[in-house]
């Protein structure tokens, strides 16, 4: 196949595989306010070490956005990772079968619900990793450890559960991110019953959001030449929480966040604090 065929071949997939998702989405790039395409945020993507593309669980349209992205990004030729918060890291061994075509959906399928909830959510992105051989990796702190911690703190922790998790995890009260969970949950009884549990609750948001910077970091360690894209909730992706950890840990990696507007976070009221592009869909 010649360079300006494969070239051609590569400029059709990209428009047929994007052209009904760029007809209905905005991006801004919010270092200067300027409007930009879908394949110019995958070249942006595709060139950080750590791209977080931000999701809401429930919304199908922010998984087609992250499925754009990594199709653009494949198609781009450049070596991925896709990292997930919705796998928890004792899970990993069943991604690399599944990657490696040695586990079948049904079984796929079961595994994911012992983590998370809504497959058919996240089937085509798994599909599409499996297909080409796109690695996968469980960035998720147990999901027993994140419950003793909102229950007990995360110095209930025994020796042996803080294995693997950064060391002195704590609710930071002067992270952003943490009046932003005051004013989410504030409503919730058992918070307004007892402070103590606010602060349990934010130790838990912290040990997922170290937990998982800390597992960017080692896979990153393994192999340095791939993107690893993120796919986490926005309240994860969003510079303050992994970003910050990535920095807090003295990782030096370079990560670029993707959020998709929500009512929390729009074009009226965020800026690179929170991210560096925004998508309105």
């Amino acid at each position: 196949m010649s360079g300006c065929f494969r070239a051609l071949l590569i400029a059709v997939l990209i428009s047929v595989c994007c052209s009904q998702a760029q007809g209905h989405t905005v991006v801004t790039r919010l270092s200067d306010g300027q409007t930009i395409s879908l394949p110019q945020l995958a070249a942006a993507a595709g060139a950080s070490q750590v791209t977080l593309i931000g999701e809401s669980h429930e919304e199908s349209y922010h998984h087609e956005l992250q499925l754009d992205l990594l199709r653009l990004l494949d198609a781009g030729k450049r070596p991925l990772a896709i990292g997930l918060e919705m796998m928890q890291s004792d899970s990993q061994q069943a991604l690399d079968d599944w990657v490696a075509g040695n586990l079948g959906e049904p079984e796929m399928q079961q595994v994911f619900e012992r983590n998370w909830t809504d497959w058919q959510m996240y089937r085509d992105i798994f599909l599409f990793a499996r297909d080409k051989h796109i690695p996968m990796v469980a960035l998720n702190v147990p999901l027993a450890i994140v419950r003793k911690v909102s229950r007990d703190g995360f110095a209930a922790l025994t020796p042996e559960e803080r294995k693997g998790l950064p060391a002195g995890t704590s609710c930071d009260l002067a992270n952003p991110q943490v009046a932003f969970l005051k004013k989410t949950f504030r409503m919730a009884p058992h918070h307004q019953q007892n402070g103590r549990k606010f602060d349990f609750f934010c130790e838990a948001q912290t040990v997922r959001n170290s937990g998982m910077a800390l597992n960017i970091i080692r896979y990153r360690e393994k192999e340095p030449g791939r993107t690893l894209v993120v796919l986490t909730g926005v309240w994860h992706a969003v510079k303050y929480a992994i970003p910050d950890q990535l920095q807090r840990l003295g990782s030096g990696v370079a990560s670029v966040v993707i959020l998709p507007q929500t009512p929390y976070l729009n074009s009226s009221n965020s800026t690179t604090s929170e991210a560096d592009y925004l998508v309105e869909l």
